[in-house]
């Protein structure tokens, strides 16, 4: 008889198969999350470990985020040619692997590398993990695709405050990126005995041809922009604020809660954007909480006190909330019969602003800009996004 291995996927003999493999994809989801949230807490230790400045430090966003596009546009294709569950097998072992190398390393050098492949291994846990959830759920795919945003936004809400600790307490930051490899082995493990069923869906991989129709819409292009602007002015914003808040007056007292507040308010905001607010078309929705979040940040930048700037944060998180999901909605909507294409495209350029806006916020901390000036860049990214989107015309391509 012929023996079938765990890394074969098969229909689940049991009902309840499918619900706990939701669970692990939001576990998925939960551990990018709580890597993703806690960068801003690591920033100025790992500055401080290899005597680096802001603008040296945010090195780690290009090399980050760039490692993120390379493992978004190759999942699509590997998991229609090898199996979701394969896919995000290895998808698992590359981020605890490059979680492992962080851990042990000894140079920035090597810490970047890291990060790249922690990218990489991070963009295609997040894409194929949400496929393979709304795969196994067709007719509650919306509910299942916000279950995985709000377990995403609980890993990105309680890393920083845990991490923030558990540094102040002592704890070797070698340490703390190798429990997170730990963890993600055991994701992996208790992944790989959970059998898949065969499902229904349209391919994922990019396609050359479809792509080419697909770029003749300026919407598309646009709606790539458009992601851009938001991961870059989100990232950006979330990961500079532990470094902005210590060095505000009163504020270093919040530097390890202020994260935390952001992504908590950020999960309020996408259940409550998930139940479903009528009366607004998605792009409408989306420019309203991208020109009110603008507002919010531009309100956190000012020079004021500490107990101001966390209000802006914490109505920046909430006004955020649903604009990444509600792009996305509003791509598929357009552009129904190339859905994988245009997700894989549209992801890969929120990749592209996380690379860019982090970056330059960093960079600009040591000019005559300063801090305020250089995280001035959140809002002017949600404003100018809030624009376009604003005036996107209705019409469906």
């Amino acid at each position: 008889m012929r023996s079938k291995s765990i890394f074969s996927p098969a229909r689940p003999s049991k009902p309840g198969g499918q619900r706990i493999l939701v669970a692990l994809c939001c576990a998925a989801l939960f551990l990018f999350a709580v890597y993703l949230g806690a960068i801003g807490i690591f920033l100025p230790v790992l500055g401080k470990a290899f005597h680096l400045g802001p603008a040296v430090q945010g090195r780690i966003f290009p090399a980050n985020f760039g490692g993120f596009i390379v493992g978004v546009l190759a999942c699509g294709f590997l998991s229609d040619w090898i199996g979701r569950k394969r896919v995000l097998l290895g998808a698992i072992l590359l981020f605890a692997l490059a979680q492992g190398l962080v851990g042990f390393s000894k140079t920035f050098g090597s810490v970047l590398v890291g990060f790249a492949l922690i990218g990489a291994g991070g963009g295609a846990m997040e894409t194929v993990a949400s496929a393979l959830a709304a795969d196994l759920f067709p007719k509650k795919r919306a509910a299942i695709i916000n279950a995985l945003q709000i377990a995403f936004g609980s890993g990105a809400a309680l890393s920083p405050l845990l991490a923030h600790h558990l540094l102040v307490a002592g704890a070797d930051w070698h340490r703390l990126f190798m429990t997170v490899a730990l963890a993600n082995i055991v994701l992996m493990a208790l992944l790989a005995f959970q059998t898949v069923p065969a499902t229904l869906h349209q391919p994922e991989a990019l396609s050359g041809t479809v792509l080419h129709t697909v770029l003749k819409h300026p919407a598309f292009l646009i709606l790539c922009l458009c992601q851009a602007l938001y991961v870059g002015a989100e990232t950006g914003f979330s990961s500079w604020l532990p470094s902005y808040f210590d060095r505000l007056p009163g504020g270093a007292a919040w530097a390890g809660l202020v994260v935390t507040g952001f992504w908590v308010t950020m999960t309020v905001g996408r259940a409550a954007v998930g139940g479903g607010i009528a009366g607004l078309t998605q792009t409408r929705l989306a420019g309203g909480l991208a020109v009110l979040g603008a507002a919010a940040a531009g309100l956190t930048v000012l020079p004021h006190t500490a107990g101001l700037a966390l209000k802006g944060v914490l109505a920046t998180g909430l006004l955020f909330s649903g604009i990444f999901g509600l792009i996305l909605a509003e791509s598929g909507d357009r552009f129904p019969q190339s859905a994988g294409t245009v997700f894989g495209c549209v992801v890969a350029a929120g990749g592209v602003g996380g690379s860019v806006v982090p970056w330059a916020i960093g960079a600009l901390t040591g000019s005559a800009w300063g801090w305020s000036g250089a995280l001035a860049l959140v809002p002017a990214a949600a404003l100018l996004l809030g624009i376009i989107l604003l005036n996107l015309t209705k019409a469906k391509v």
